[in-house]
C-alpha cells in the first residue's frame, strides 16, 4: 500500500482539526447511516455524482476528513477512491478506517497528483474554510487533475459573510467558516472552465444553523 507522506501542513486549520480528529471519527456517523449529519436531498446529489462515474472510476475525496464520505461512496459504485486532507490527524483516521486506501495531506490548492489524474472529486463540506478569493486556485486544482468530462460535486454551507469558530467537538480550537453564494460559487467554477449542470439550495435543518449548497459540475472537454 502506497500510503503517502504523513508530513504537517501548517496552519490553523491543520492545527484545529488535528486536535479534533479522533472526536470528529467517533462521534459523526458515516453518511447514510442512523444519526448522519445529511439530509436525503444531500445524499441523493452523492448518488447522482457516483452514478454518473463509469465502473472504476478513480475519484478524489478533497478534503477526506476521517474517511466516512469513502465508506459512503463504496455502497453506491465500484470506485477506485483515494483521499486526501489538510490534517495529517484526519488521515490519520481515515487510514484506520479504509487501510487499503491511499491518502495524502496536502492542502487542495496544491494537490499532489498529475494532471488528469481522476475522473471525479468530490469535494464534500471541503470549501467551508476557504474565503472566496481562496477558491479560483482550489477550483484550478480541481480541474487539472480531473480528465476532460470528469466531475465534480461540492457541499458547503450557504449563504454570505463568516464566523469565528471557538470549540468544535469538545476542544477548543481557532476557525474561520466561510458561507459560500451559490451562484457566485458556480460563476467561479465556469471561470476556471466547468460547467454547471445541478444545484441545490436546502434550508437548514433543526440542527442546522446555516441553509447548504450544493454544486455538481462537469469539466469540459477543451484541452487548453
Amino acid at each position: 500500500m502506497n500510503e503517502g507522506a504523513l508530513h504537517s501542513v501548517p496552519g490553523a486549520d491543520a492545527r484545529a482539526y488535528n486536535l479534533v480528529s479522533q472526536a470528529y471519527a467517533e462521534l459523526i456517523p458515516t453518511a447514510g447511516r442512523e444519526g448522519d449529519p445529511e439530509d436525503e436531498q444531500d445524499l441523493a446529489m452523492v448518488r447522482r455524482f457516483a452514478g454518473s462515474l463509469p465502473s472504476g472510476a478513480a475519484v478524489l475525496d478533497a478534503g477526506c476528513g476521517a474517511g466516512r464520505m469513502i465508506t459512503y461512496l463504496d455502497t453506491l459504485a465500484p470506485l477506485a477512491i483515494e483521499g486526501c486532507d489538510i490534517s495529517a490527524g484526519m488521515v490519520r483516521q481515515a487510514r484506520k478506517a479504509h487501510p487499503h486506501r491511499r491518502f495524502e495531506v496536502t492542502a487542495m490548492s496544491s494537490l499532489p497528483y498529475g494532471d488528469g489524474s481522476f475522473q471525479g472529486v468530490l469535494a464534500w463540506y471541503s470549501i467551508i474554510h476557504t474565503p472566496s478569493a481562496g477558491l479560483p486556485a482550489v477550483f484550478a486544482e480541481f480541474r487539472r487533475i480531473l480528465r476532460p468530462g470528469g466531475r465534480l460535486l461540492l457541499g458547503f454551507q450557504a449563504g454570505t459573510g463568516s464566523r469565528r469558530i471557538t470549540t468544535a467537538y469538545g476542544h477548543a480550537v481557532e476557525l474561520t467558516g466561510y458561507l459560500h453564494d451559490i451562484p457566485e460559487t458556480a460563476a467561479l467554477l465556469e471561470g476556471e472552465d466547468f460547467q454547471v449542470d445541478e444545484h441545490l439550495l436546502r434550508s437548514p435543518t433543526a440542527a442546522e444553523r446555516y441553509a447548504q449548497g450544493f454544486i455538481s459540475a462537469g469539466k469540459s472537454g477543451r484541452t487548453a
